[in-house]
């Protein structure tokens, strides 16, 4: 058997970021955001009425929402020029949705 070789890279150094690509980013913010989700949930549980576990809460599921959506358009065939493109329409659409439901308060 030969040697093979690995590809080794240092995930704590930025030399090993520097060239990830878009679709990464959106894929790893939303796994980030599943984890968080759970978290945060268990906060709510305990204190439904705490503002700062709601805003969380709202944040963390509009963006594994948006991002959600956005896996789906680019499962339906969309290029992959378009990745960085829906990354970017995710947040802000994201962040609209959160300011608008966070700006209308119904209590």
């Amino acid at each position: 058997m030969r040697d093979r070789k690995t590809l080794r890279r240092r995930m704590n150094s930025a030399e090993a970021w520097r060239d990830t690509k878009a679709g990464m980013w959106a894929w790893l913010v939303q796994r980030v955001a599943a984890v968080g989700l759970l978290a945060v949930i268990a906060l709510h549980l305990k204190n439904p009425f705490l503002r700062t576990v709601q805003a969380a809460l709202l944040g963390l599921v509009l963006l594994h929402g948006v991002l959600g959506l956005r896996s789906i358009l680019l499962d339906f065939g969309l290029p992959a020029r378009w990745h960085r493109l829906l990354l970017l329409l995710a947040l802000l659409c994201g962040g609209a949705a959160f300011a608008l439901f966070w700006g209308w308060r119904w209590y």
